[in-house]
């Protein structure tokens, strides 16, 4: 396995220093698909100039650009989906996290089958993009205190083989697995579908080795789905330049 932390482009060299593999960035603040190519050469030197890679990307889709609902304005969606798989492959990427759950909620009294047919539709369009970058999008469930759809795992996966794209898998977040009291099984049942990782203490969604959580069965339920990609810390650090240090050292006892 390989490990990340979920930070912004300020933290790469302590990642670099600590022993990280690479850096997973967000996609608003560091692809900013709305933005334009001279705002965004800004970051390709940064990106070429530091020790490590940003392979995955998080916070794709703003609350404002839904894709659920009356007013999904699915050009723009298009093109800022493109955009994001373009300049993600273009300085290094390989994976888009899609949760953005502000943009997929279901409003009260609107139709969930409705919902899923168009999170469907806009994931089926998102793959055109992705594929054409060699760029994998990869569901993230989000428990019900942040989303009330594509909840668990099995949603996810139950929604990635609906639209049955190359360019289209899953993710497992711990966080989100406990928060839903989700059996460890359902990870090891989207094995075929499994593409990315997020990680943190799920009880406070601090950083591993913050308490004496046990990680063991989340960790033999990715060996189990031979799981063997990245894995991203995607929590909150009291101190970022000791507390990443402690994740990894943390991390690394599990594998």
């Amino acid at each position: 396995m390989r490990f990340g932390i979920c930070t912004g482009l300020e933290n790469v060299d302590r990642l670099a220093e600590v022993g990280y593999d690479y850096i997973e960035l967000g996609v608003r603040s560091a692809l900013m698909p709305e933005a334009d190519e001279a705002e965004f050469q800004k970051i390709r030197v940064q990106v070429a100039e530091a020790p490590l890679k940003p392979e995955a990307y998080a916070g794709f889709i703003p609350r404002d650009l839904r894709v659920v609902g009356d007013a999904v304005d699915f050009g723009r969606l298009s093109q800022y989906v493109e955009t994001a798989c373009r300049r993600a492959s273009e300085i290094g990427g390989e994976i888009i996290v899609y949760g953005s759950s502000g943009s997929r909620n279901v409003g009260e009294g609107y139709s969930e089958e409705r919902a899923l047919a168009q999170i469907a539709e806009f994931l089926d369009m998102a793959a055109d993009h992705a594929e054409a970058h060699g760029i994998i999008i990869v569901i993230e469930p989000i428990c019900m205190k942040e989303g009330n759809v594509l909840r668990t795992v099995a949603d996810g996966l139950a929604m990635a083989k609906r639209v049955n794209r190359k360019g289209i898998k899953v993710l497992a977040d711990l966080y989100h697995v406990w928060q839903e009291d989700e059996p460890m099984q359902n990870i090891v049942d989207a094995a075929e579908w499994l593409a990315h990782v997020h990680i943190a203490e799920p009880v406070k969604r601090s950083y591993p080795g913050n308490d004496d959580f046990d990680f063991t069965d989340f960790f033999t339920a990715l060996q189990k789905a031979g799981y063997d990609g990245r894995v991203s810390c995607e929590c909150k650090f009291d101190n970022f330049h000791e507390d990443s240090e402690t994740t990894l050292k943390t991390l690394r006892k599990y594998v």
